[in-house]
């Protein structure tokens, strides 16, 4: 495999967090690279927006396509409360 070398400086001050992580890795190429190429690879917001929309497009389509089943007023002895939540479920999603 062929090597291609580049060099840069690190500021002891300014770096010295980035200057501590390289001293701490056993492998500081091995390191450099993992972290170059997840940098490289991470998402765009722009691509992350284009992500969100099509998830948000996915659960309107869901939405608007899947009729909701119709709603039937429980029979027996349900406790009270339990009528007038259903009775609040019936008025907010339609029966």
């Amino acid at each position: 495999m062929a090597s291609v070398r580049y060099t840069f400086s690190l500021d002891a001050l300014k770096d010295a967090e980035v200057v501590k992580w390289l001293d701490s890795q056993p492998n500081t190429s091995a390191a450099v690279r993992e972290a170059l190429k997840a940098y490289v690879e991470k998402p765009t917001n722009a691509d992350l927006n284009a992500k969100l929309d099509d998830i948000l497009n996915a659960i309107q389509t869901a939405r608007w396509t899947s009729p909701i089943p119709e709603l039937q007023e429980p029979q027996g002895d349900e406790p009270a409360v339990a009528l007038k939540g259903f009775g609040r479920m019936v008025d907010k999603f339609g029966g």
